[in-house]
């Protein structure tokens, strides 16, 4: 065993016995309920810890066609990303510091935490399901928008942001509105703060989505302590989850991220963002939509996706090696 590996297979041990240890107390609801957790918490986990799209753009639509309330699986997303997300940022430090924009972060959360606190605490909304479609049309937007830089071959060279008071108000104005996103519908900060890192700073990808996970992970930690205080947290979700979760994080992701490299990761989040966003189209009831027009506009997305994604995949990467290496290990 490599030795830089050890810490890791260390807090493996430690989680999968304390999970053991508690294992009786979540027993029946583990067995009767809950038993696909730890295989959902790797796809999860691993999503999130690869792309700037937080697990709960996993959970939510899986937990609530499940029958979990969107209540209940908004709060678990917060708190399984605190963790998951949380483990994510601990072995990303680990594989490469530079890959962590260390000066904006600060500015950010504290406008996250002023996002997330007004949300949970000021302005609850009780029916996510409008937010996520809200939120799925948005990503769908910046989605496009990555398309299409990435047709165009644009570069992102920059490793830092000089935070002038105009960058500054910037990045705390969209940290503010992705807390409250976030505080609604359990994530939002992370793919609202990766796109203003690289559309408008035009950060390397690599950088921005490590930047934005302990962002993502930092913030969910602060909604989960507020959901403790006021609501009732379903800490038996959170506890199913937790070995698939510690896998990923700690493991999975950065290998998955490492083998592909960051542009492949991009187009990987972008698919993702599509996919859920026709989810959304097609199972959500907030906007009246004959079945007639929800299948036009279907196929005419589907159709557009398709013609897109052929041309991405016609072009030619000359620059694959180094896109990969934006992930790889410091040198010692």
């Amino acid at each position: 065993m490599h030795t830089t590996k050890r810490p890791l297979f260390v807090i493996l041990f430690t989680v999968l016995s304390l999970w053991l240890l508690v294992f009786p107390h979540f027993q029946k609801e583990f067995l009767e309920q809950f038993y696909y957790m730890p295989f959902l918490g790797v796809i999860a986990a691993t999503v999130a810890n690869t792309t700037p799209a937080a697990a709960g753009i996993v959970y939510f639509p899986v937990l609530t066609r499940l029958h979990i309330t969107p209540a209940t699986a908004v709060q678990f997303s917060l708190i399984i990303q605190a963790y998951g997300m949380g483990l994510g940022t601990f072995k990303w430090y680990r594989v490469n510091k530079k890959l962590f924009l260390t000066n904006v972060i600060p500015l950010c959360l504290l406008g996250g935490i002023v996002g997330i606190v007004t949300s949970l605490v000021l302005v609850p909304i009780k029916i996510p399901e409008l937010l996520t479609l809200i939120f799925n049309t948005m990503g769908f937007v910046f989605t496009q928008i990555i398309f299409f830089s990435i047709l165009r071959k644009r570069h992102y060279p920059n490793l830092t942001i000089d935070l002038t008071a105009l960058n500054s108000a910037i990045l705390f104005t969209f940290s503010l509105i992705g807390g409250l996103i976030s505080g609604w519908i359990g994530f939002g900060i992370d793919t609202l703060f990766y796109f203003i890192l690289t559309f408008l700073f035009r950060i390397n990808p690599a950088v921005a989505i490590v930047t934005s996970i302990s962002l993502m992970a930092a913030l969910s930690a602060v909604g989960t302590v507020l959901n403790i205080a006021l609501y009732e947290v379903p800490f038996s979700l959170w506890y199913a989850a937790v070995p698939g979760v510690t896998i990923a994080g700690l493991f999975l992701a950065s290998y998955f991220a490492v083998k592909i490299g960051a542009k492949n990761i991009l187009l990987l989040f972008a698919f993702l963002m599509s996919a859920d966003f026709f989810m959304a189209l097609w199972t959500q009831h907030t906007i009246p939509m004959s079945q007639s027009i929800r299948m036009v506009l279907t196929y005419v997305l589907v159709t557009y996706l398709l013609v897109i994604h052929v041309k991405i995949f016609k072009l030619s990467y000359q620059d694959i090696d180094t896109d990969c290496a934006a992930f790889e290990p410091n040198e010692p």
